[in-house]
């Protein structure tokens, strides 16, 4: 482990770096016309494996966060507003992903597989996709402090090296 990671145990270096993974592959998938179909359906694929992955590494967040919340229902709270913001980008994810594969016209039938292209499963993957940005958006604002601590303490100088 480097000087550099030292203060920042291997759990939070994943999250960090899952998290960071996820911001910027969605905002490249979702820039359509940049990606191409082509690369658009083989990032959403990783999708697939990803979120379900980000959401296992924070679990005990939301299993504390909920208890902590039906516990002591009481006023709306930051916490409370971030755990909605969550909830709601998971499912937006979700049906946005299931869209996707639904009316894959690369990537499945590159693995053999032929879905079927309803306009009705385009337009909620297109809809969901659109929620699922403004969402992202706000889950970052939400979480920003986090994210900023653990980039200072990854990226933090080490003592010098004296000669």
């Amino acid at each position: 482990m480097t000087a550099t990671t030292r203060s920042v145990p291997r759990r939070t270096l994943v999250d960090f770096w899952l998290d960071l993974v996820l911001l910027v592959a969605f905002n490249i998938d979702y820039s359509f016309r940049f990606t191409g179909l082509t690369i658009h359906e083989w990032i959403g694929m990783v999708f697939v494996v990803l979120v379900p992955l980000h959401l296992t590494q924070h679990w005990d967040w939301v299993v504390r966060t909920t208890r902590r919340l039906v516990a002591r229902w009481r006023t709306p709270s930051r916490e409370s507003l971030r755990w909605a913001v969550d909830l709601l980008l998971m499912l937006a994810f979700v049906l946005c992903m299931a869209g996707g594969l639904l009316v894959s016209r690369k990537a499945l039938p590159a693995i053999g597989l032929r879905p079927g292209d309803d306009r009705f499963w385009r337009g909620l993957h297109t809809t969901t996709a659109d929620v699922a940005l403004f969402l992202a958006a706000l889950h970052v604002a939400l979480s920003w402090r986090w994210g900023l601590s653990v980039a200072r303490r990854i990226f933090r100088r080490g003592p010098k090296a004296t000669a």
